[in-house]
């Protein structure tokens, strides 16, 4: 599991008090359920990957019992991002250009975090690209606007991200295509 994904989970288990340290719950079983649920999907819908409930809860109970100094990493990023956001929300002089994204932070893995939308626009706006006809790929930066870490990590997460879409594409045509060759034996069979 990437340490975004575990951001990701431990984020939604925090807000979410799946331990139940605020306060007891009637039905607590359930209510664990359907917030694993709620993780299952936003991981989904996040970066592709569909992950079962049972993993994802046995992951949770490993980070906090076994690997106590990744969780302390995760919620010492957490933290870093809520407080981001408080100081974005509290200072209405920042312009809107200049300020941090919240969802976007420099994390202590080597991977970056994938951002939530990136438009054409943008790349548009980072760099010209021009192929010379030796097929070898020359980024150009604008003179106005420089290539920086934010803009280059948001590439690299948008990447990362399609990257995994590529992946769990090819893992169902390989699906498919065994079931094909299958479904082909039982029929030369007959």
């Amino acid at each position: 599991m990437a340490f975004e994904e575990m951001v990701e989970m431990v984020s939604i288990l925090r807000r979410e008090d799946y331990d139940g340290k605020k306060r007891p719950y009637t039905r607590p079983n359930m209510r664990k359920d359907k917030i694993m649920a709620s993780v299952v999907t936003a991981l989904d819908q996040k970066f592709g990957i569909k992950r079962a409930k049972g993993q994802l809860r046995k992951r949770w109970s490993d980070l906090k019992t076994r690997e106590p100094e990744q969780y302390w990493r995760i919620k010492k990023l957490l933290n870093k991002r809520v407080k981001r956001f408080r100081q974005q929300s509290e200072d209405p002089r920042t312009p809107p250009s200049h300020q941090p994204q919240a969802a976007i932070s420099p994390s202590p893995s080597p991977r970056p975090c994938p951002p939530d939308e990136l438009e054409e626009e943008e790349v548009e706006e980072v760099c010209d690209i021009s192929t010379p006809p030796s097929d070898v790929l020359f980024v150009e930066g604008q003179a106005a606007e420089p290539f920086s870490t934010d803009s280059a990590q948001r590439l690299i997460g948008q990447i990362m991200v399609w990257n995994g879409q590529i992946d769990s594409m090819r893992n169902r045509l390989d699906t498919m295509q065994q079931e094909m060759k299958n479904m082909i034996d039982v029929f030369c069979k007959i």
